[in-house]
């Protein structure tokens, strides 16, 4: 559907550290999508899955995580009233439970999530939603709201709503053509994480994104 290259971005020269795809599909119990990023050597990292139905209502996320080794998922229940965490790290598996209350996004779930909502945004109006933390079995309110942007771009900013959060994630940015809707930027935290002094540290980045479809899926 898209493919995006990942810089850092408080970096110099531009150098990329990352490249992503995304694919999907349809299916009985509605919309796949999945995220694929690899690092400079071709090697798969991290794979992201999102089930979804109408609406880019999330119904299951999954997560394999090569580069800091742990795989998880989270599940609406039957009721729709809680999300179900599991999560298997060195060997040790899991689980943790927390209430539905606002509408919960996810990475590969996160622009659709926009777009479906595009004239409430547009309005002025702004979204609350949750952000999925898969290696911590947790969630984060986010608040969404259109902003300023170049000249034939929209933008919407993702931001903690949590003053406790603020401090450690910036707000998020995601850019999309006006006139095609294709997301063609986003700015921010991003899963894979940059190797600093033989660790792995959070890495803020800007992903520049290539569409490959009509229309954004």
């Amino acid at each position: 559907m898209y493919s995006g290259a990942v810089f850092a971005q408080q970096a110099g020269p531009d150098e990329q550290l990352f490249s992503y795809e995304r694919r999907g599909g349809e299916g009985v119990s509605g919309t796949t999508a999945t995220h694929i990023t690899r690092d400079m050597h071709g090697r798969m990292i991290i794979v992201e899955r999102a089930q979804f139905g109408a609406g880019y209502a999330l119904q299951r996320f999954e997560a394999v995580n090569a580069q800091r080794g742990w795989r998880a998922s989270a599940t609406v229940s039957a009721d729709g009233h809680r999300l179900d965490f599991a999560l298997a790290a060195a060997g040790r598996h899991s689980t943790a439970h927390e209430a539905v209350v606002l509408p919960w996004v996810s990475g590969p779930s996160l622009h659709g999530f926009i777009l479906r909502h595009w004239s409430v945004l547009v309005s002025g109006q702004t979204l609350p939603a949750r952000m999925v933390a898969m290696a911590g079995r947790t969630t984060y309110g986010f608040v969404i709201r259109r902003q300023a942007g170049l000249p034939g771009r929209d933008v919407f900013s993702v931001t903690p709503s949590q003053w406790l959060i603020r401090p450690a994630v910036a707000p998020l940015q995601v850019s999309f053509d006006a006139v095609t809707r294709h997301i063609v930027r986003y700015e921010g935290r991003v899963p894979p994480m940059r190797a600093r002094a033989w660790r792995l540290a959070a890495l803020d980045a800007r992903v520049d994104d290539t569409p490959a479809w009509p229309t954004y899926r």
